[in-house]
């Protein structure tokens, strides 16, 4: 039979391979060595070159996450949420805000700023485009009020990098805006106050008796809905809104300063009170038992003479005044519209040639105008009588 050799159990020289430290078990530990030396090696290569990429990964995922020029403005509107305008004013700009004289701070901070970013409803914030060279980013806030779509650009500054990684930015800064709350169509004996108005949930005085202009002045930072609305019992605003929207920086002031018009109007308190005050007036006229009663607009002349107690004045039907609109401005104000009515005159004529005594009604038809004055907790209605 012939000899069958097994390579794997020759020893060196040909000998067989023996049991101990430099036998069978040292061959066959080392060819162990030599089948899983490489593999192992492989392993490590690889798991440090995962390692690498997955570090890139979560670097690039860092940069875009919490070290972006979007994290930068979305602190800043979260501050504007939270009322925290002090905050916001930091990531702005860092700086305190130089504010012209006069100018109200209130909807900078707290419940004003807070309602009027609620009011800007759900806010998507975008990354716009880049400079050229990498050095600053827009940054696109969009929000819709009111069914109508807006948005305000913020531009975000590259200032360095930290741990080498780590793109650092900031905001660049954001100008405080100027809003002028104005009430329009004032009645001129309004105008010296004082008329307070409510923005964004405070009150607010518009008319001072200190300040010859209606309106004030408030600092916004955008984004920014601001509402104002005005009653009282006899002058009212509808709300209206302004959505402050624009960053821009200018040197020109009228540029930056925006401007929410409260057109004033009468409650339908001024026109039952116009023809409460009409009543009385009216009313003191007919009561006097003359034939031309004194302030009224009403009267007889007769050369016959008459017994005084049987004059008897009364007014056909129920004279009602009417109260136009207020006029747009520059408009004359006309403060009530004339009143066409007629007074009713019962008495006895007495002949004074022949004694004969008859009842006489005589109807005399008449204008009366009238100065209206109005203010918003006074109603004055002054008729027009020789």
């Amino acid at each position: 039979m012939p000899e069958v050799r097994d390579d794997t159990a020759i020893g060196t020289g040909g000998q067989p391979a023996q049991d101990g430290p430099g036998g069978r078990d040292a061959g066959a530990a080392g060819n162990r060595r030599g089948r899983t030396l490489g593999p192992a090696w492989a392993w490590w290569g690889g798991g440090a070159a995962l390692a690498l990429v997955a570090g890139g990964i979560a670097i690039a995922t860092v940069n875009t996450t919490v070290y972006s020029p979007e994290a930068q403005v979305e602190d800043y509107l979260a501050a504007l949420a939270a009322g925290e305008g002090g905050t916001a004013v930091a990531l702005a700009s860092g700086d305190t805000p130089e504010l012209a004289p006069g100018t109200a701070t209130d909807l900078l901070q707290g419940e004003p700023l807070i309602s009027g970013m609620a009011a800007l409803g759900e806010l998507t914030v975008s990354r716009g485009e880049d400079t050229p060279e990498g050095r600053s980013a827009e940054v696109l806030v969009g929000y819709t009020v009111d069914g109508e779509e807006h948005s305000t650009t913020f531009t975000v500054e590259k200032t360095g990098r930290d741990w080498l990684f780590f793109d650092r930015w900031r905001m660049a800064e954001v100008p405080v805006q100027s809003v002028q709350v104005v009430p329009t169509q004032l009645p001129p004996e309004a105008a010296s106050g004082p008329l307070t108005a409510s923005v964004n949930g405070i009150q607010a005085p518009l008319v001072t008796e200190q300040e010859e202009t209606p309106g004030r002045s408030f600092a916004v930072l955008p984004p920014m809905v601001v509402e104002a609305g005005f009653e009282s019992t006899y002058l009212r605003a509808e709300p209206a809104r302004l959505v402050v929207d624009h960053t821009a920086a200018t040197t020109d002031p009228s540029a930056d300063s925006l401007t929410l018009d409260l057109a004033l109007q009468y409650t339908d308190a001024v026109s039952a009170e116009v023809n409460e005050q009409l009543d009385r007036f009216l009313a003191g006229c007919t009561e006097q038992k003359v034939l031309n009663p004194a302030g009224c607009p009403m009267g007889y002349d007769t050369v016959n003479r008459i017994p005084p107690e049987s004059i008897t004045w009364s007014m056909a039907g129920d004279p009602q005044a009417s109260v136009p609109e207020l006029p747009a401005e520059g408009d004359d104000l006309t403060a009530v519209a004339p009143l066409e009515a007629e007074a009713i005159l019962s008495l006895s004529e007495i002949d004074l040639v022949t004694g004969e005594q008859r009842t006489v009604e005589h109807r005399e038809p008449f204008t009366l105008e009238a100065e209206l004055t109005v203010t918003p907790d006074a109603v004055r209605y002054t008729p027009n009588v020789p």
